[in-house]
């Protein structure tokens, strides 16, 4: 285990001094323990809980517990150990199960990527006309003798 590399990338941006004075232990101690490739059970607990990590995955990570030890406590050993559907239900708990806000332009939500042209569609509703040069179909009962009108011979021909 490399107890250096395990303390730098929890506690960056921090130094290993700012770390230290957070959990309490003077800068030497944390040194020390470090010269020797090691930091204690109780120094580990304590830079987690001071830096927002599961204490029990911490002691896993640095080899004081193994991780059938611990049950069914840390993130990353229940999400291993759920089923799909667990893990699906789990996301539509906490998602909006009707979507309103999925496609919302606002900051932090899932956002559809831009029409190809570049140009976001502002949702304006514009009317069809055969020079548009698009193809519509409004679903009248007399839709195919609109068509026809138009010299088509039927909802699945073109003019």
């Amino acid at each position: 285990m490399n107890f250096r590399a395990w303390i730098t990338a929890l506690i960056a941006p921090d130094t290993l001094r700012a770390a230290s004075e957070k959990i309490g232990l003077s800068h030497s101690t944390v040194t020390r323990q470090l010269s020797r490739d090691t930091l204690t059970p109780v120094t580990v607990i304590a830079l987690c809980r001071a830096y927002g990590k599961s204490p029990v995955d911490g002691l896993v990570e640095t080899g004081y517990l193994r991780r059938e030890e611990t049950g069914d406590v840390g993130v990353d050993f229940a999400l291993d150990r759920a089923s799909n559907r667990e893990l699906l239900d789990a996301v539509l708990r906490r998602s909006d199960p009707e979507a309103v806000h999925l496609f919302g332009r606002d900051a932090g939500v899932i956002n559809p990527a831009d029409s190809a042209a570049g140009e976001a569609d502002d949702g304006t509703v514009l009317p069809w006309t055969p020079r548009s040069g698009g193809i519509a179909a409004d679903g009248s009962p007399d839709e195919d003798a609109e068509n026809e009108g138009r010299g088509g011979t039927g909802s699945d021909s073109l003019p």
